[in-house]
Parts: C-alpha cells; structure tokens; sequence
C-alpha cells in the first residue's frame, strides 16, 4: 500500500514536470507509443512471407508543441528510433532501409494534437555518411549513436558472417565516445582484447570477425 502511494506521488511528480515543460501537454512518450502502434498497423507481408516494418515516420505537430519539443529534439530522435529498432527486433520484423524519423509543423494542427505518417522507404545505398579514398579505405562519420551489425537497418551494414544481425552500437556521451558490444555471438575485440564496452582513444583498432576498423577522433 505504502509503495503504491509512493509510485502515485512520483508519477504525480513527473506528470507536473511535464506540464510544466510542455505546456500543451503533449509528452514524447504518447508519440512513442503511437509509433509503435503504427508499425503494427502498417507493416506488410513479403514474398517470402517476412514482415516488413514501415522505417519513416513523419510526425506533424502544431507550431506551438513543435517550438515545446525544439530543444530537444535531436535526443527524442534518438530515443524514438532505439525504441523503434528494439521494438521491430522482438517482433522479427525487418526494414527496407534505415529508420528516419522526421518532425514537420501542420500550421491548422491543434495545439496538443498530432499526426504520424508512417511509409517504407527504401535506400538507394549504403545509407549511412561515409567517405572513400582512392585507395579504398572508407570513413564511416558517426551520430549520437551509431549501430552496427549484419542487419539492413543498421548505421553501418557489416558484410561479415562472423557479425550479428544487430552486433554493437557506438554512443557519443558527454565524456567520451563508447562502443558498446550488443552480446553478439562471436564478440568484439578491441586492441586485441574481447571487450563488452570500451571508452574509444584515437588509434584503437575493432575487430569484428576479419574487419577491422580504426577509431580516429578530432574533437
């Protein structure tokens, strides 16, 4: 009983926090829950009988809970597409390219009110930034966090049979860039040592199976 009404107080807490920031009431937790319910109703049936997942979304919000949600909205990005990914990876379904989610103003929206359009789109190439030498060597550009992994939706498609479908993810933190294994079946090494997650220095060398990548930083 007592913990109930210590989960009420706290739940009470935050809903006022919330009010607080965003005064229309609109909380990025119903745009993720509607993301998710989207998918559901959205997905499609290939060939083969694999379930495909819509993997861009646009969000239409009315200009004064687009202006709440301005600050952060590169986090919620990030948030919203892990929650899709994880989401997608326990009900087996798979996307045609990588997950975009998009936030547009709707100047007739009603404040506190939004739509999602949800579609499947698919990638012409390789659909994370890189850059390639004349020599052949490629430069993968890292985001907020990057995953990497067997998988078509992954940051960065790995062509390596000793991978993971979903194999690790690179964070960028406040004190420091990390790479993060995802308990992939055969592992990453780093500097030549099997590592669950691993603070990155310049110079580091990955290893995932026989590709090996070289970690350069200049921040």
């Amino acid at each position: 009983m007592a913990k109930n009404k210590i989960e009420n107080r706290l739940e009470q807490m935050v809903e006022n926090f919330f009010a607080r920031l965003f005064k229309s009431g609109l909380r990025p937790i119903e745009i993720g829950k509607r993301i998710l319910r989207t998918i559901d109703s959205n997905r499609t049936v290939a060939i083969d009988g694999q379930l495909i997942a819509p993997n861009h979304f646009m969000i239409l919000l009315s200009p004064e809970d687009n202006q709440n949600f301005l600050e952060i909205q590169k986090t919620l990005k990030n948030d919203l597409t892990q929650s899709v990914r994880e989401y997608c990876k326990k009900e087996s379904y798979q996307f045609l390219g990588k997950i975009q989610i998009e936030f547009e103003i709707d100047a007739n929206r009603q404040i506190g009110t939004f739509e999602i359009q949800a579609t499947l789109k698919e990638d012409q190439e390789n659909f994370h930034d890189r850059l390639q030498d004349d020599f052949g060597v490629i430069t993968y550009l890292l985001d907020q966090i990057t995953t990497l992994g067997r998988h078509s939706d992954s940051d960065i498609v790995l062509q390596e049979t000793a991978a993971s479908r979903y194999h690790a993810e690179i964070h960028r933190k406040d004190d420091g860039i990390f790479f993060i294994d995802k308990e992939s079946t055969n592992g990453t090494h780093i500097n030549g040592q099997r590592i669950s997650e691993h603070k990155l220095t310049n110079g580091d060398q990955i290893r995932i199976g026989k590709t090996t990548f070289l970690f350069m930083s200049h921040e």
